[in-house]
C-alpha cells in the first residue's frame, strides 16, 4: 500500500506487510525500494521520493509520465523510459518489482536500496541498536540477500532475478522521515527508516528483469502474480471479484476467515457475517461460507458469537449482541444454497443462539413481555455503530433498537421454521414470543409525522432520528409493515442518507450530523456514525428497495451508484478495493481503512444483481 508518487504519506505505507502467525499486529516489514540511476557525467536520477518536514525530496514525481493500476509506473529521463511494476506472490508473502529500460545508448548503472521498518503497524520505527545489520549473501542462478533484522521477526530475502548484479553491505539509518496524513489525524509523524545496503546493475542494453522481497525464498525465476489487474478491459464484477480475494483468507488452524480490512483490521465477526454474502455466496463459495460459519459456532463466548473471535485464552471484545443475530440471518442465507449435514449443524446452534440471548447470556440485553430485544442503558456500544469516546458511546443505542429488533424478529422467524424438525420443544417455546413481536413491531419504531422508522426507542419515547439502520425492518422477510409504510420510509431514506458512493448514517437535517470525517482520533469518533457515509450499507439498501418495489427498481437505481463507485475503485484512495468510509458532504472524500471487506462484499453482491 502506498502512493502514487511513491512518497509515503501514512505509517502504514509500505512495499511489503506480513501477517504472521502468533503475531497479533501485523508487520509492516518494508518501507520502500529506492532506485539511484547514473546517467553519467555525476547526474543521478532517483524515482522515489521522501518528506523530511521542510521539504520533498527527491521528487521522483517530476519524472513520472504515466501511471496505471496495474500498478505500473512509467518514468522518462535522460532520453531513457524506464517502467516498475509490481506484483503480489501468491501462497507467499513476497514482492515482486519488474524493472523494464528503454532508450539505452550507452551503459548505465543502478542501484536498489531496500528500506525497513520491521515493526507492528501502528507503531513507529526508530534508531536502535537492537537492529540486526548483518547479512548472508548467496551466489547462484541469482544473487540472494538474507538478513535477520530483529529476534522475533522474520528474515528477510531479497533476491535478483533475470540480470547479473552485486550487493554493496553499508548499514545505516534514514532518520526523520515524515508522515503528513498522520501528522493531520494527531498522530507522531517522524520515523527512521534502516538500509542493509544496496543492490548495483550494470545496465547495458534495453531489457527487464525482476527483484524478489520476502520472507521466504523464491521457488521460481519467474514472478508468480498475485492478480490485481486493472483494465478497461475488465468489468466492474471482475474488478471486486479480484478485490474480494484479499479478504478470505486462511487462519491459524487451517480455517478460513475473513479479514475486515487493511491495513488495521483482523478478523472481526459482525463484518465477516454481513461480508459473507458478497464474499462467498454471491461467488458460488459455499463452502467458504460453512467454513466461516463453524469456525465461528466453536468460539462463541458466555453462549453468544463475540465480536473479535479469539482461540484459547485471549479475551475478547464481546461488544456485540448484534453479531449472534447477524450470525443467524448468514445461516439463514447460506441455507438457500445447501441442504448438506453441516448446515442443519450451524441451524441447531442457531436455536442455541436464541435461547442464549432470551436467558440474558449478555446481562445487559432482555426481552419483554412483548418479545422485544431491550438495551439496558449504559455507556456501551452494542451495535455496529459502537464508536466511544471516553469511555461512552457517541451514538448511544440503547432501548430498543430498530436494526437489533428487525433481526430478532427473523431469528425467531427462520428458527421456528428450522425447529418445526429439529427440535419441536423450541417451537412450542418461542412461537407466541414471535407473534407478540410481529403485532407490535410497527406500534413501536413507525413515526406517522415523519413518515420513516425510529431508530431507537427508550420505551417512553422515541429517539426521532433518521439513520440507515431501519432498513433491516425494510429489507427482511416477515417483518409486519404497511406498503405504504414501507415507501414512506424508503423515500426518507433515499432523500436524505443516499449518496452516490454509499449511505449516510445520519440525516444531514439533525443536529448532531458531522459532515466530514477528519482530525484526531476523537474528532473522527464523533463523526464515525453521526453522518460519514458508509458504502457497505448500499446492499441493505438495494435489498430493500427490491423487497418493497421490486428488482427492476433496485437494478436500476443502483447503476448509478456502481458507476460512482467503479470510479473509486479505479482511480482513488486505495486503487483496486472499496474503502471503509467517505465524508457525509460532497464531494465525499474518502476516509477510514482504504480497503474494506463488507465495502468491496456488499458492492459486489448488488453489482453481481444488478446485472452486465
Amino acid at each position: 500500500m502506498g502512493t502514487i508518487d511513491r512518497c509515503p504519506r501514512r505509517k502504514y505505507h509500505s512495499l511489503l506487510t506480513v501477517r504472521e502467525p502468533g503475531v497479533g499486529e501485523p508487520l509492516n516489514m518494508v518501507a520502500e525500494l529506492e532506485e539511484w540511476f547514473d546517467v553519467g557525467e555525476d547526474s543521478e536520477i532517483a524515482l522515489h521520493s521522501y518528506d523530511w518536514g521542510s521539504s520533498v525530496e527527491p521528487s521522483g514525481i517530476d519524472l513520472l509520465e504515466r501511471f496505471e493500476p496495474l500498478p505500473r509506473w512509467t518514468y522518462a529521463f535522460a532520453g531513457l523510459s524506464v517502467t516498475r511494476e509490481l506484483w503480489l506472490e501468491d501462497e507467499a508473502d513476497a514482492v515482486w518489482l519488474r524493472y523494464s529500460i528503454e532508450g539505452l545508448t550507452k551503459p548505465i548503472h543502478l542501484r536498489l536500496r531496500p528500506l525497513i521498518r520491521c515493526r507492528p503497524i501502528h507503531k513507529l520505527s526508530s534508531a536502535n541498536p537492537f537492529m540486526n545489520g548483518e547479512i548472508d549473501v548467496e551466489h547462484g542462478e541469482s544473487l540472494r540477500v538474507v538478513m535477520h533484522p530483529y529476534k522475533d521477526v522474520p528474515a528477510l530475502i531479497a533476491s535478483m532475478h533475470g540480470t547479473a548484479a552485486s550487493f554493496h553491505a553499508d548499514g545505516h539509518w534514514y532518520e526523520g522521515v515524515h508522515y503528513e496524513w498522520e501528522r493531520a489525524r494527531g498522530y507522531d509523524d517522524a520515523e527512521d527508516l534502516f538500509t542493509p545496503g544496496e543492490f548495483r546493475v550494470r545496465v547495458e542494453h534495453d531489457g527487464a528483469f525482476c527483484v524478489r522481497i520476502g520472507t521466504t525464498a523464491a521457488t521460481s525465476h519467474e514472478p508468480q502474480v498475485l492478480t490485481s489487474v486493472l483494465s478497461s478491459r475488465r468489468s466492474f464484477v471482475q474488478e471486486l471479484d479480484d478485490a474480494a480475494d484479499a479478504y478470505l483468507v486462511e487462519l491459524q488452524g487451517e480455517r478460513t476467515g475473513v479479514i475486515a480490512g487493511y491495513p488495521w483490521f483482523g478478523e472481526w465477526s459482525r463484518d465477516a457475517l454481513i461480508a459473507l454474502p458478497g464474499l462467498c455466496l454471491a461467488r458460488n463459495e459455499v463452502g467458504k461460507a460453512l467454513d466461516i460459519l463453524e469456525s465461528l459456532a466453536t468460539r462463541l463466548e458466555n453462549d453468544l458469537v463475540p465480536n473479535i473471535p479469539q482461540s484459547g485464552d485471549v479475551p475478547s471484545n464481546g461488544e456485540a449482541i448484534d453479531a449472534s443475530l447477524l450470525f443467524i440471518h448468514a445461516t439463514a442465507m447460506t441455507a438457500k444454497r445447501t441442504r448438506s449435514q453441516r448446515i442443519t449443524a450451524l441451524q441447531e446452534a442457531c436455536l442455541d443462539l436464541v435461547e442464549s440471548i432470551a436467558s440474558g447470556a449478555d446481562p445487559r440485553v432482555q426481552v419483554d413481555a412483548k418479545g422485544f430485544l431491550f438495551v439496558d442503558h449504559g455507556p456501551w456500544a452494542l451495535t455496529w455503530m459502537d464508536a466511544l469516546v471516553d469511555g461512552h458511546a457517541v451514538t448511544p443505542r440503547q432501548g430498543y433498537a430498530v436494526d437489533l429488533n428487525a433481526l430478532w424478529l427473523f431469528g425467531l422467524l427462520a428458527t421456528l421454521r428450522w425447529a418445526k424438525k429439529l427440535r419441536p420443544a423450541f417451537a412450542e417455546k418461542w412461537s407466541e414470543t414471535a407473534k407478540k413481536l410481529a403485532d407490535h413491531f410497527e406500534e413501536k419504531f413507525w413515526l406517522q409525522d415523519q413518515g420513516f422508522l425510529t431508530d431507537t426507542h427508550d420505551g417512553n419515547h422515541p429517539d426521532g432520528q433518521l439513520r440507515p439502520n431501519q432498513l433491516w425492518a425494510l429489507a427482511l422477510p416477515g417483518i409486519p409493515l404497511q406498503k405504504a409504510n414501507k415507501q414512506r420510509a424508503l423515500a426518507a431514506v433515499r432523500e436524505k442518507l443516499l449518496t452516490p458512493v454509499g449511505l449516510r448514517t445520519l440525516s444531514p437535517d439533525d443536529p448532531a450530523y458531522q459532515p466530514f470525517y477528519r482530525g484526531g482520533q476523537t474528532e473522527r469518533d464523533r463523526a464515525y456514525h453521526q453522518g460519514t457515509v458508509w458504502p457497505w450499507l448500499l446492499g441493505l439498501y438495494a435489498d430493500a428497495v427490491a423487497a418493497v418495489d421490486g428488482p427492476d427498481a433496485a437494478r436500476e437505481e443502483m447503476m448509478p451508484v456502481l458507476a460512482s463507485l467503479s470510479a473509486h475503485l479505479r482511480t482513488e484512495g486505495c486503487i483496486g478495493q472499496i474503502g471503509e468510509v467517505f465524508d457525509g458532504d460532497a464531494p465525499h472524500r474518502p476516509g477510514g481503512a482504504p480497503a474494506q471487506a463488507w465495502s468491496v462484499s456488499e458492492v459486489l453482491r448488488i453489482a453481481k444483481l444488478a446485472g452486465p
